[in-house]
């Protein structure tokens, strides 16, 4: 097990190094890419009403940097529990076999996105909102900058349900880091505010955007099922024509530009 492994090798400094170099790294990586390309260098055809605010670029990184250094310091004690065996990961696939593979990864997919829409929609009600989840709704729309700047126990909280279902259930190694990860990488497009798919099941970035722009709709985590069963499903359709790639985006920019321009678009209120 990786945890295992680095706990072994380098004690409790090698896990937080690991964490810090990981989220930090990726954050500087995807991040500084996402945003360049979109809000920069192809700005007039992505996000032709973006215009950069320095000083709110340089409180995302600030906060981001204290979200993945909190966030990094908050899960050190489950890693050491986990290095040391006390949960249920596994590395050996025979000790469950294979078929269990795509089972448990369903199942902790499941488990999480029912948990993580709940915590959400909870840390949007107060006192949770004043405490934790409004540094991170700081920022009304989105860019590559904001991903990770969260509270850290709000990002946290929002990373336990994976932590909670490798304790409960046996999960693979390979799953249970891949997703931990996979997670930090979808904080990440998320936030770019370009469309690749469309928003059926899948809980875009468009879907995201009108997150950030109206409050209130779209907690889900990767997919749109929980909002619709729950009626806080928002269209990004609906969304303002200044983010029409995060409604779009997959088409290309000729067909959104006639698409916005075309059709009737509902208006909401911002709270």
């Amino acid at each position: 097990m990786i945890y295992q492994s680095i706990y072994e090798a380098h004690g409790w400094p090698g896990l937080l190094a690991f964490s810090l170099a990981f989220g930090l790294g990726l954050y500087a990586a995807v991040a500084s890419f996402a945003y360049a390309y979109y809000f920069r260098w192809r700005r007039d055809r992505f996000v032709p009403d973006y215009r950069p605010d320095r000083a709110q670029l340089r409180h995302a990184i600030r906060w981001s940097v204290y979200g993945i250094t909190g966030n990094a310091l908050l899960l050190l004690p489950i890693q050491i529990l986990v290095g040391h065996g006390y949960s249920r990961v596994y590395s050996d696939v025979s000790a469950q076999g294979w078929a269990y593979l795509p089972l448990s990864l369903v199942a902790v997919i499941l488990f999480a996105e029912t948990a993580i829409y709940w915590i959400h929609r909870a840390l949007h009600v107060q006192p949770l909102y004043r405490w934790l989840h409004h540094y991170h709704h700081h920022y009304r729309e989105p860019n590559p900058a904001i991903s990770f700047a969260f509270h850290p126990v709000d990002s946290f909280v929002q990373s336990t349900p994976y932590h909670i279902f490798a304790f409960l259930f046996p999960l693979h190694d390979s799953i249970y880091v891949g997703l931990i990860g996979f997670a930090a990488l979808w904080a990440l497009l998320i936030h770019n505010r370009v469309c690749w798919v469309p928003p059926r099941l899948v809980n875009n970035t468009g879907c995201h955007a009108a997150h950030h722009w109206y409050f209130r709709y779209n907690y889900g985590n990767y997919f749109t099922l929980w909002d619709r069963l729950a009626g806080t499903y928002f269209d990004p359709a609906g969304l303002p024509e200044k983010f029409f790639s995060s409604k779009y985006g997959w088409r290309g920019e000729a067909a959104a530009r006639a698409i916005t321009g075309a059709e009737n678009r509902p208006t909401v209120s911002a709270p």
